[in-house]
This record gives structure tokens, C-alpha cells and sequence, in this order.
């Protein structure tokens, strides 16, 4: 078994419609943390679903707002594990997210 630390999602600009910003890829994905910038000028609302591959987007943080030049360290993301097609969805229109995590192949 290999264990390869990764940059799960380097870095995205979110918008107001859910995308996935991770997807796990063969062998499980371990989520160790993940971050949310806002460099806007007003608090933005985030939402953060998880995708069982093959399932429905389950809310994992339903509404958050994130103030102005703030950051989340979204907590709710660290140690969750996905399993080969699992995806992170998120929306938030204006901010940044970066996870970072271990690929186990």
C-alpha cells in the first residue's frame, strides 16, 4: 500500500452553483484539512455537501457565512474519508478553496 500526501484541490474560486472541488480517484482519499478564503469585500455564504459515489449531495455544512477577508478552516472536512468517486461538492460565490489530504493506493 502506498500513502501519498496530496494536494487534493490546489486551489479553486467557487461560485454560486455547487461543483465538486474533490473527487477521489481509485484506492481510498483521506481529507487532513481543507481551507475557505474570502477576499471580497461583503460575507459570502458557503455551502458543503458530500457525494457518495453513485448517491445524492448530503449537506455537511448546509450555511455558513464567511465574512469579508476572513478564512474557515472547515473542521467539519478533517479526517473524512472518500472512497473511490466520492466527491466534495461546494458554493460560495468569491471564495478560495484549497484541501489537502493523503491518497492511499
Amino acid at each position: 500500500m502506498a500513502v501519498v500526501a496530496k494536494n487534493l484541490q490546489p486551489g479553486v474560486m467557487l461560485t454560486s452553483s455547487a461543483v465538486a472541488v474533490v473527487t477521489a480517484g481509485a484506492g481510498a482519499t483521506v481529507i487532513t484539512n481543507a481551507v475557505l478564503s474570502n477576499p471580497t469585500a461583503a460575507a459570502v455564504d458557503v455551502t458543503i455537501q458530500i457525494q457518495r459515489s453513485g448517491g445524492s449531495a448530503l449537506d455537511v455544512v448546509p450555511s455558513r457565512a464567511i465574512q469579508a477577508n476572513d478564512t474557515d478552516l472547515l473542521p467539519e472536512l478533517t479526517g473524512r474519508v472518500l472512497a473511490s468517486g466520492d466527491q466534495i461538492l461546494a458554493s460560495g460565490a468569491g471564495l478560495v478553496c484549497i484541501v489537502d489530504g493523503y491518497a492511499l493506493s
